[in-house]
């Protein structure tokens, strides 16, 4: 399991900074450390299985006083679910009377909507029809 845990050292200048930075990135199960805080005075290290008090008590040695602040644990990144676009069916009316619906299609295959085919089809209506 990955953990963040952030020590607070007391670093004034850049060569304590660099000091306190090799030490804890030498130690054993860590895989990166990073300066934080806003006197720059915190190192945040990443790692597996990490023995923070140890971590704690070799930075007090070699450096400068030091506590421990935070330890958490580290979630993995969350992969965004992927949309399935809905599948594309007819609408009854169109498959039990075969004539087209006074509606738009809900999926829209041809593009009619917006293009003012969404009326009642008009059929021709003149009284010299031959065809009967």
């Amino acid at each position: 399991m990955e953990q963040k845990i952030l020590i607070r050292v007391s670093m004034t200048d850049d060569k304590t900074r660099a000091k306190a930075m090799k030490t804890a990135v030498q130690f054993k199960g860590v895989s990166g450390a990073e300066i934080k805080g806003d006197h720059r005075n915190q190192i945040e290290v990443t790692g597996v299985e990490v023995d923070m008090i140890c971590l704690t008590n070799t930075l007090r040695k070699k450096v400068a006083f030091a506590e421990l602040v935070s330890v958490n644990k580290v979630e993995p990144p969350k992969k965004p679910e992927e949309k399935k676009p809905e599948p594309c069916y007819q609408p009854w009316h169109y498959a039990v009377y075969g004539v087209p619906s006074s509606y738009p299609h809900p999926c829209d295959p041809y593009g009619y909507n917006g293009k003012g085919y969404t009326e009642e089809p008009v059929y021709n209506q003149e009284p010299n029809c031959n065809i009967m």
